[in-house]
C-alpha cells in the first residue's frame, strides 16, 4: 500500500501538482489547515481550493483523507475562539463550506494504518485520559468524539500556559511536538503537522509534516516504510 501524507496547506494547491505527481498511490493523507494563510493568498482563493479538495475527496472517497486543523477549528459554529489568521469577514463562507464537509462525514479527526497515526497535532496519553479515550480503539474513539463533540478540540490552557500550545493536555488539534514527544501514546508512530518545520526530520517516531511552505517535502509510505520527498 502507499500513502501520500501532506501537511498543512492554508489555502495552497499544492496538493493537485503533489497528487498528480505520485498518480499511483493508494491513499492521500491530508494533515489538516486548509484555510487561514500569511501567504496573502485571498479568502476566496482559500474557499476555492476547499471546494476543489472536497470536490476531489468526493470523486475518489476510498482513496482521501481529509483531516482537521485548529485552523478550521475556529470556523465551527460552535467555537468560540479565535487563533492567529482568523479572517471574520470571511467567517459565514468559510463556515458553510466546512460544515458541508463535516455534514457529509467528508472530515475526520484521526486516521490509523498499521501503526502509523495521522493526526493534525499529535494524540498525547493525558489528553485520551481526559477525554475517556478507549485505547483499544484510538480511531474511531476519537472520529465519534470529533463527531459529537467538537469542541473537545479547542485550545487547551494547560500547566505550562503556554499559548502556543506546547503542554502535554492539548488537543489533537493544537499539542506541539515538544510535549508530544513526552507523552505520545505507545505504540505508534504519529505524523502530524500544525508546528511549521524547514524539514521533516523524525524524532522518536513522530514526524512533523508542516513541510509545504517551507521546503515543500511530504510523505512517501510504501508497505509501512516511511521516506521523505520534495
Amino acid at each position: 500500500m502507499k500513502i501520500i501524507a501532506l501537511g498543512d496547506l492554508h489555502g495552497r494547491t499544492d496538493w493537485k501538482d503533489i497528487m498528480t505527481k505520485e498518480s499511483d498511490a493508494d491513499l492521500y493523507v491530508l494533515i489538516g489547515d486548509y484555510f487561514d494563510t500569511h501567504e496573502n493568498i485571498s479568502a476566496a482563493r482559500q474557499i476555492s481550493n476547499f471546494k476543489d479538495i472536497i470536490a476531489y475527496k468526493k470523486a475518489n472517497m476510498e482513496k482521501v483523507i481529509l483531516l482537521f486543523g485548529n485552523h478550521d477549528e475556529h470556523y465551527l459554529r460552535t467555537s468560540r475562539e479565535k487563533y492567529s489568521g482568523y479572517q471574520p469577514l470571511h467567517k459565514i463562507d468559510i463556515q458553510e463550506v466546512l460544515h458541508s464537509a463535516i455534514d457529509d462525514n467528508l472530515m475526520q479527526m484521526c486516521y490509523i494504518s498499521g501503526n502509523i497515526l495521522f493526526v493534525h497535532a499529535g494524540v498525547s496519553k493525558t489528553w485520551c485520559k481526559e477525554h475517556d479515550i478507549d485505547m483499544k480503539n484510538i480511531e474511531q474513539s476519537i472520529n465519534d468524539l470529533f463527531k459529537h463533540k467538537p469542541n473537545s478540540f479547542g485550545f487547551i490552557m494547560g500547566d505550562n500556559c503556554d499559548m502556543y500550545g506546547d503542554d502535554i493536555c492539548q488537543s489533537p488539534t493544537w499539542i506541539r511536538p515538544q510535549s508530544l514527544l513526552k507523552d505520545k501514546i505507545d505504540g505508534y508512530i504519529q505524523v502530524v503537522g500544525h508546528t511549521t518545520m524547514q524539514k521533516i526530520k523524525p524524532i522518536n517516531d513522530v514526524y512533523v509534516i508542516d513541510t509545504l511552505g517551507t521546503s515543500g517535502e511530504y510523505l512517501k509510505i510504501i508497505d509501512g516504510v516511511i521516506s521523505v520527498v520534495k
